[in-house]
């Protein structure tokens, strides 16, 4: 399919969503043939991985971060409590996302210093320049790391949390256009971007501001001056030259200084993702598919229309009732986490509930009071497992208390 010239020449010809289901259709055959699958009784054995909640990033680079374009196989992953004990779930994709869930709040928080969030708009993530001050040269492997782990979720149809800045999914793609630069510099860092400007319109001399074709690096306190072209400190700006200092103060902000973290980045995820799926969406289509929606809300009637319902549910149990009325009542992050706690994804699927699978489904759990379980969840089957509680209130009062307790497999 993706020999077919319109594919190859013009993707933006067919509409975003039959490229998504073409997207998905390829992926998924590729992974059927690895993996195997329950329908077809040929489910291969997986990579069995142990992970010790507290060394997410550790343990999956001590097991994972080998693997290689292996990482297409089935990875089954292990939590390990705190207390040294295994926790009572079989992994079938779920603890995988969770695993990714887990990494990705914490590998791409500024604060961890492998990325950086956009000052102009957004708060989209891009490669932290200062990477190698604040984690030495194991910075390259951390990001080979991360990208292989992305291509990981996109195989499996996993959506996640972060945005990341145009500059950078233009990268993923492998095909920056550079006549983006200024308007990516716009968005990681305005005052600089209106500093040049003030630059290219000023109508005096602009040898009189002083300038040299160099640049500050600045690495966490420690400066040092970069030359933008040979010999570049002893080379002023002038009207007749300040067109090109301005390209190469972009290129080297947008695209030099991250150069060697993106360029780790992309070679991970290409030995999951072969690049040529990714070229048939552009950056804000790459995010959705990424990310799933822009704007992150839930169609809770998309939801409620895909979902199962086994243990003695069915649709017109007035249990059920009771808890599409308690989604539709939470806020747009209450729903977020509850659709994390059941999938430990925060986002539907692209394409929507349609897609996720398994299907979102509703076990019953029988009680004889109100206090005597909490709603649990198996992610590996994307079920909750919720009691029939005797009203609306305590029902909404217990699943709140459920999905912000943040525990495991072990919460009852």
């Amino acid at each position: 399919l993706l020999s077919l010239p319109v594919l190859r020449v013009c993707p933006f010809l067919v509409s975003f969503k039959r490229r998504l289901r073409l997207f998905e259709r390829i992926v998924a055959t590729n992974r059927i043939s690895i993996q195997g699958s329950h329908e077809h009784q040929n489910l291969q054995p997986g990579v069995v991985v142990k992970i010790m909640r507290g060394r997410v990033l550790e343990d999956g680079l001590i097991h994972l971060n080998n693997l290689g374009s292996d990482l297409r196989r089935r990875i089954v992953v292990q939590y390990i409590s705190a207390a040294g004990l295994t926790e009572t779930g079989i992994d079938v994709g779920g603890l995988f996302k969770e695993f990714w869930a887990d990494l990705s709040n914490m590998a791409f928080d500024p604060n961890f210093a492998l990325f950086r969030a956009t000052e102009g708009s957004g708060n989209c993530l891009y490669p932290n320049p200062s990477s190698r001050a604040a984690h030495g040269s194991d910075h390259i492997v951390l990001y080979e790391f991360l990208g292989r782990i992305l291509g990981k979720a996109l195989f499996e149809g996993i959506t996640i949390q972060p945005q990341f800045a145009h500059f950078f999914l233009s990268f993923l793609r492998g095909d920056y256009n550079f006549l983006h630069m200024l308007p990516d510099l716009y968005t990681m860092d305005p005052q600089l971007y209106n500093n040049l400007m003030f630059l290219k319109t000023y109508e005096g001399d602009a040898s009189d501001l002083c300038l040299t074709f160099t640049v500050n690096k600045d690495d966490f306190g420690g400066k040092q001056e970069v030359p933008l072209i040979p010999n570049g400190a002893s080379i002023e700006v002038t009207n007749a030259n300040k067109h090109r200092y301005i390209g190469l103060v972009a290129k080297y902000h947008v695209c030099d200084r991250v150069r060697e973290q993106s360029q780790a980045f992309v070679r991970g995820l290409w030995e999951v993702i072969d690049r040529r799926w990714l070229l048939l969406f552009n950056e804000p289509e790459l995010q959705v598919l990424i990310s799933g929606a822009a704007d992150g809300k839930i169609d809770v009637a998309d939801m409620k229309s895909h979902a199962r319902y086994t243990g003695g549910y069915t649709i017109f149990d007035k249990h059920i009732g009771r808890f599409w009325n308690v989604v539709a009542s939470f806020t747009s992050t209450e729903q977020a986490e509850l659709l994390k706690f059941v999938t430990s994804c925060e986002r539907p699927p692209p394409l929507g509930f349609m897609t996720l699978n398994p299907p979102f489904t509703i076990q019953r759990v029988g009680i004889l009071r109100d206090g005597d379980k909490l709603p649990s969840a198996s992610t590996c089957f994307n079920t909750l497992k919720l009691p029939n509680y005797s009203s609306e209130k305590v029902m909404k009062q217990r699943l709140l208390y459920a999905i912000k307790s943040g525990a495991g497999f072990e919460l009852t």
